[in-house]
């Protein structure tokens, strides 16, 4: 893996990359896997999830076959420790999204839709997060829909274009496409059964239930493709809130 180091440009008289005369040598900034956010990502999402609902039917909140996902954040304790965790877990998503954009962006077409949408599904999904079901429906819904279509729309681009990433290996492309295919399915089906809802309610909940587990295989799809990348290698230039300059330096 990679080492950087931050080069003061003020304090120093820099040459080009790797040549100045500061003294002494700036230190070695620490170094991030790219994946590990992926790791944390799907980890927390799913930690989240089935904490919450195991204590929803623990606690007789909601029965075992089948709740909404968003019916085991409605009660506490669970409702806290849903709500927290998937706040950070939507922060983390659009984390995630940042960084298969800038890993991509050059051999994708539609970078800029893949980007929004990733972006808007991030939002979504700290919004649903944010307003539960029972606190105001209307905006908890909407915030449902944008989520799972925005990030469907996200898979879509990506695992259509996939292939002419040489980093993809072959079975990594096949997850992505097969994940995003199965949760575009589910997708539909609730879409198609929405119309009767209370008569529909189950099928209707393990749709959701499996869309979600599809989107947490396809992040966890781009571990293998991040490889030992470093978030340094990705971020390339890091703007600082003071007014010094400063320039990465590749130490290898």
């Amino acid at each position: 893996m990679k080492k950087f180091v931050y080069v003061d440009l003020e304090n120093s008289h820099d040459h080009g990359w790797g040549e100045t005369d500061s003294e002494p040598k700036p230190p070695v900034v620490a170094t991030m896997s790219a994946k590990v956010i992926t790791y944390a990502t799907v980890g927390l999402t799913t930690t989240t999830i089935i904490v919450s609902y195991i204590l929803a039917v623990a606690l007789g909140h909601e029965k075992a076959w089948l709740p909404m996902i968003s019916d085991c954040a409605i009660h506490a304790p669970e409702k806290y420790i849903f709500r927290y965790g998937m706040l950070v877990s939507a922060a983390l998503l659009a984390t995630n999204v940042l960084i298969i954009h800038s890993s991509t962006k050059s051999s994708y077409s539609g970078a800029k839709a893949t980007l929004t949408s990733g972006l808007a599904a991030a939002f979504g999904l700290g919004l649903l997060t944010a307003v539960n079901v029972q606190e105001f429906t209307p905006v908890h819904g909407t915030a449902a829909v944008v989520f799972f279509l925005c990030y469907e729309i996200f898979m879509m681009i990506i695992s259509a274009n996939a292939a002419a990433d040489e980093r993809i290996s072959r079975s990594s492309l096949n997850v992505k496409r097969a994940a995003a295919l199965v949760s575009f399915v589910a997708l539909i089906s609730i879409a198609g059964m929405s119309f009767k809802w209370s008569h529909f309610r189950t099928p209707i909940a393990i749709c959701e239930w499996t869309s979600t587990l599809m989107i947490q295989i396809f992040n966890l799809s781009f571990a293998k493709d991040l490889g030992s990348t470093a978030l340094q290698e990705i971020a390339g230039i890091v703007q600082f809130p003071s007014q010094r300059r400063y320039k990465l330096q590749d130490l290898m």
